[in-house]
C-alpha cells in the first residue's frame, strides 16, 4: 500500500461513499431531530432510522446483490461504520445483524436462512442479538453449559445468557450452545449456534438495567425451547470455530476507538479558540490507532492473518475509549459556554458506559494474552512482504555488521559507512528510483541495528539543505548538521550549519568547523556546538519555509528511526522473557509479564502505522507539501508518546539486564530517548496538530482531509 488516500480509506469511492453518507446524516439528523450520542452502538436504537439508512444504501454495504444487498467490500463497510459512529448516529437496531449476522449467514448459513434473513438484515428490518456470554462463562466461552439436545423433530434449547445486548428489541437471537458433552481435552469442541426467535415459546428475556436507568442488556432464559434442523446455522459441532472466525473484524473495527468520539469532537471543537498540546495528543492518539485498525480492516479483506494485531486494536482502542472518558472531563473543565449542560450530560452517559469498553468482544486482560504468545510468529510472518523486501534485506545485512558499543561517545563506524555507500544507500531520498520510502527502509533498519553512522543527517538533511542554499558538498562519505549551531557527528565530515532567525534561515558549508562544548547526547551519539556567524559572507539566507521544511524531515526522521529502535527493543524483551527462567518457569509464561510485553507492543504497532502514513506521504507529495507536515506531526506525538511506555516496559521486563552500555538494549532505549526531543518536543507537535483543529472539524482532522 503506497497511497496516502487509500492509506487513510479515503480514496476513489470510499471518499465519495464517505460524502454521501455524511450528506445523508446531516438531511437526517436536520429532518427528524436526533442528537448525537455517545456509544451509540449500543445505546441509540432507532428501528426507523435504521429503515431509512437501509433505503439510502448504507446497511447490508457486504452483503451479495442477490440476497438485497449492495455487494461491496469490508472497506466500504469500514468507512459507514467510521463515519456512522463518528457522527453519534442512532444505528443500534441493525447494528448487531449488519455487523455480525450477516458475514456469519455467508459464511456458514443454509441457502435457505440466506434468501429468508439477508434481504431483511439489507433493508433494515431485522434486529438481532448475540447469545454467547453466560454467569460463568464471560470471556471463557469454553464454560458455557447452555444445551442443545437432539431430538426426532430438531433441538430442545436449555439454558441463558446473560448481557445479551438488545435482546428485549431483537427478532431473533443467535445462540452458541453445546451439542455435545464436554471434552475436558479437547474444550472448544462440541459447540453449535442457532438462530432463536426472540418469540418462541419458552424465551423469557429478564431485563438488566444499568446504574442511569438505561436498559441495553438482558438475560435471556431457554426453558425447552423448540427448535428445527433449520434454525442451526452452520454445521454441528462448529460453533467456536464459526464464533471466532470473524473476531478479527469485530475487534479491529471503528467501534473499538470510537465509541466516545462524539463527545470528544465536541468539546474540542468547543475550546476551538483554546489549542493546546492536550488536545493534540489526544487527536495523534485518535489518528494513529485508526491508521493501526485501517491496516488490519485491509489484511483481513485481502485474507492475511492479522489476529495478533486485531487483538492489538481491541485492546489499545477500548483502553483509550476509558482513557477518553477523564481527558473529556479534563477538557469540560476548561470550557464554560452555553453548550456546557449537553456535554456534562454526555459526559455522564460516557461514565456510565466506561467500563463496559474494555469487556465487550473479549476481555483485554485474554487478549493481551494473545498477542504475547503470538506476536513473534506474525511478525515472522509478515517480514518482507513489501516492494522494498530486497532493500530491506539488504540493510539488514550491513545492519548485522555494526560494531557493538562499549564506551561514550561513540565511535563511528567507518567499515559500516562504506559498506554501506558502496551498495548505494546513503543518499536514496534525492533519488528519482528511491526517495523516501526506499531511505525509510534503511534509516528503520541500521537504527534497529544502533548503527554509529549520520545515515539521516546525510541523506534527508544535509545533502537537501546544502542543494537547497546551493552550497557544493562531496558526492561521497557522510556529512553532519547543525541546525541552531549544534552539530551529531561533528568530527565525521563537513558541517552543513543552520540558524534560523526571526526573518529568514542562514545556512553555511563548515569543512573543518570550530567545535565548542563538545561532548554526546543521551544516545552516546557524539555532539558539540559550531561557531557560527550569520553575518559571514559566505552564509547563505533561505526563506523560513525551508526552516519549516527542515524541522519536519528532521522530524520525520527521527520517528523512522524510533520505530527502528523500538523493534530493536522489542525483539530482545521478547526474546529475553521466553529464554529467562525464574521460579523455574521462563518469564514469558507469567501474566503479569505478557501484559506488559502486550502494552509495549500494541504501542509500537500504534507508533509504526502513524510512521508509516507520514512515510508514504513524503515519498508521494514530498516533505514540502502539508500532508507530509500534517502525518509527520502527528508521527511525532504518537511516536514521541509512545517512547516512555515502550522503554520502560523493556527494562522493566530485562529487570536489572540491559542497563549499561554493553547491552544491546541500552543502545536501542537511549537512541529512543534521545531522538524523541530532537526536531520538536512531542508537546510542541502536540500543540501544532491541536492548532488543526481550529479550522477544521475533528473529525477531518482525525481523517486526514487537511
Amino acid at each position: 500500500m503506497d497511497d496516502f488516500d487509500a492509506l487513510r480509506a479515503d480514496d476513489g469511492d470510499l471518499a465519495k461513499l464517505r460524502d454521501d453518507l455524511r450528506r445523508f446524516l446531516a438531511a437526517d439528523a436536520a429532518q427528524f431531530g436526533w442528537q448525537p450520542g455517545v456509544d451509540c452502538w449500543l445505546s441509540k436504537w432507532d428501528a426507523d432510522f435504521s429503515v431509512r439508512l437501509a433505503a439510502a444504501g448504507f446497511v447490508g454495504l457486504t452483503i451479495p446483490v442477490e440476497y438485497g444487498g449492495r455487494g461491496r467490500s469490508h472497506m466500504h463497510r469500514y468507512v459507514v461504520t467510521e463515519e456512522l459512529l463518528a457522527h453519534g448516529a442512532p444505528v443500534a437496531a441493525h447494528w448487531i445483524a449488519d455487523r455480525q449476522v450477516a458475514p456469519a449467514l455467508l459464511t456458514y448459513g443454509s441457502e435457505d436462512q440466506r434468501r429468508r434473513l439477508l434481504p431483511r438484515i439489507a433493508s433494515g428490518t431485522l434486529h438481532s442479538a448475540i447469545g454467547m456470554s453466560e454467569h460463568e462463562a464471560g470471556s471463557d466461552l469454553a464454560a458455557v453449559t447452555t444445551k442443545a439436545t437432539h431430538t426426532d423433530s430438531g433441538w430442545l434449547l436449555s439454558g441463558s445468557k446473560v448481557w445479551t445486548s438488545g435482546a428485549h428489541l431483537a427478532h431473533q437471537i443467535v445462540v452458541l450452545a453445546r451439542t455435545s458433552p464436554l471434552d475436558p481435552k479437547h474444550r472448544h469442541a462440541g459447540f453449535s449456534q442457532f438462530i432463536v426467535p426472540t418469540d418462541a415459546p419458552g424465551v423469557t428475556i429478564e431485563p438488566i438495567v444499568q446504574m442511569n436507568g438505561e436498559h441495553h442488556f438482558n438475560e435471556v432464559l431457554f426453558d425447552d425451547v423448540v427448535l428445527t434442523d433449520a434454525d442451526l446455522l452452520g454445521t454441528v459441532g462448529a460453533g467456536w470455530h464459526q464464533v471466532t472466525s470473524e473476531l478479527g473484524f469485530e475487534r479491529s473495527g471503528p467501534e473499538r476507538f470510537l465509541s466516545t468520539a462524539t463527545l470528544l469532537f465536541a468539546l474540542v471543537e468547543a475550546l476551538r479558540d483554546d489549542p493546546r498540546a492536550d488536545v493534540g495528543d489526544l487527536m495523534a492518539r485518535m489518528i494513529s490507532l485508526r491508521q493501526l485498525s485501517i491496516s488490519v480492516a485491509r489484511a483481513l479483506t485481502a485474507g492475511r492473518d492479522a489476529a495478533v494485531s486485531a487483538a492489538l486494536v481491541k485492546d489499545l482502542g477500548t483502553r483509550f475509549e476509558q482513557d477518553s472518558v477523564e481527558i473529556a472531563a479534563e477538557l469540560l473543565d476548561r470550557y464554560d459556554g452555553p453548550d456546557r449542560p449537553r456535554l456534562q450530560a454526555m459526559l455522564d452517559t460516557a461514565r456510565v458506559h466506561a467500563p463496559l469498553f474494555t469487556l465487550r468482544g473479549g476481555t483485554n486482560e485474554v487478549l493481551r494474552g494473545i498477542v504475547a504468545k503470538n506476536w513473534t510468529k506474525q511478525s515472522a510472518a509478515e517480514q518482507h512482504s513489501d516492494e522494498h523486501a530486497e532493500l530491506r534485506e539488504l540493510a539488514e545485512q550491513i545492519g548485522r555488521t555494526a560494531a557493538p558499543a562499549r564506551t561514550l561517545p561513540l565511535t563511528f563506524d567507518d567499515a559500516l559507512w562504506r559498506t554501506a555507500e558502496g551498495s548505494g544507500l546513503t543518499r536514496l531520498s534525492s533519488d528519482a528510483d528511491a526517495g523516501p520510502a526506499a531511505a525509510a527502509v534503511v534509516l528503520g533498519t541500521l537504527a534497529r541495528h544502533a548503527a554509529a553512522v549520520p545515515i539521516a543527517e546525510t541523506d534527508v538533511l544535509a545533502t537537501w539543505l546544502a542543494a537547497e542554499a546551493g552550497l557544493s558538498v562531496p558526492q561521497s562519505g557522510p556529512l553532519a548538521l547543525a541546525p541552531d549551531g549544534v552539530a551529531t557527528w561533528p568530527q565525521c565530515g563537513p558541517v552543513v550549519v543552520a540558524a534560523r532567525k526571526p526573518d529568514a534561515l542562514y545556512v553555511a558549508l563548515r569543512d573543518t568547523p570550530a567545535l565548542i562544548d563538545g561532548g554526546h547526547n543521551l544516545a552516546g551519539e557524539p555532539r558539540a556546538a559550531i561557531e557560527f556567524d550569520t553575518a559571514a559572507a559566505d552564509v547563505v539566507r533561505l526563506p523560513l519555509a525551508i526552516a519549516d521544511e527542515l524541522t519536519i524531515r528532521g522530524a520525520w526522521c527521527r520517528c523512522v528511526q524510533i520505530v527502528g529502535a523500538f523493534d530493536a527493543a522489542a525483539q530482545l524483551t521478547v526474546a529475553h522473557t521466553e529464554t529467562r527462567v525464574q521460579f523455574g518457569r521462563p518469564l514469558a509464561v507469567f501474566q503479569a509479564v505478557q501484559h506488559s510485553l502486550a502494552t509495549m507492543l500494541g504501542e509500537i504497532e500504534r507508533a509504526r502505522a502513524a510512521t508509516t502514513l507520514a512515510v508514504t506521504a513524503a515519498a508521494q507529495y514530498g516533505f514540502g507539501d502539508d500532508r507530509t507536515v500534517y502525518a509527520t506531526t502527528v508521527a511525532k506525538v504518537a511516536v514521541g508518546r509512545a517512547v516512555g511506555p515502550v522503554t520502560t516496559i523493556a527494562h522493566q521486563l530485562h529487570g536489572a539486564i540491559g542497563t549499561t552500555a554493553e547491552h544491546p538494549l541500552w543502545r536501542a532505549t537511549t537512541r529512543a530517548r534521545s531522538w524523541a526531543d530532537a526536531f520538536g518536543s512531542t508537546s510542541w507537535h502536540a500543540r501544532r496538530l491541536a492548532s488543526r483543529t481550529a479550522t477544521t472539524t475533528p473529525w477531518d482532522v482525525t481523517v486526514g482531509r487537511i
